[in-house]
């Protein structure tokens, strides 16, 4: 993945972004006419999950003081629970629709973000 082209800011704006949308997408249609909320009973610990690593990446971006726990590598590791839920379930669930499929995307494109900030700040 080539993101020389994007600072640090933009990265980090980008992966926040992507964690906000796998919230919005977990409301959405992910199989036969039901949510992540109606097919999932635990969809609430995504939705910590995906909060919690948005903030820090949003938190970052502005250079907002965070305790020492809350940093880049946690929130990777949080996006990455998104994408691993996504799989999950794509080969869990007997059909899919498009929530489930936006949420994939946006569990993806977070992660790989994540993935480029962490692999910079190790």
């Amino acid at each position: 993945m080539n993101l020389g082209g994007l600072t640090r800011e933009m990265r980090l704006l980008g992966a926040a972004g992507a964690n906000a949308l796998f919230i919005i997408f977990l409301f959405l249609d992910w199989g036969g006419g039901l949510s992540a909320k109606s097919i999932l009973d635990s969809w609430w610990l995504l939705l910590v999950i995906a909060l919690v690593a948005g903030a820090v990446f949003a938190a970052e971006a502005r250079n907002f003081a965070l305790p020492p726990v809350l940093n880049i590598s946690l929130a990777t590791y949080l996006s990455s629970l998104t994408l691993f839920y996504c799989v999950i379930f794509l080969f869990d669930l007997p059909d899919h629709d498009f929530g489930f499929f936006l949420a994939l995307l946006a569990s993806i494109v977070g992660t790989g973000l994540a993935v480029t900030l962490w692999r910079e700040e190790r």
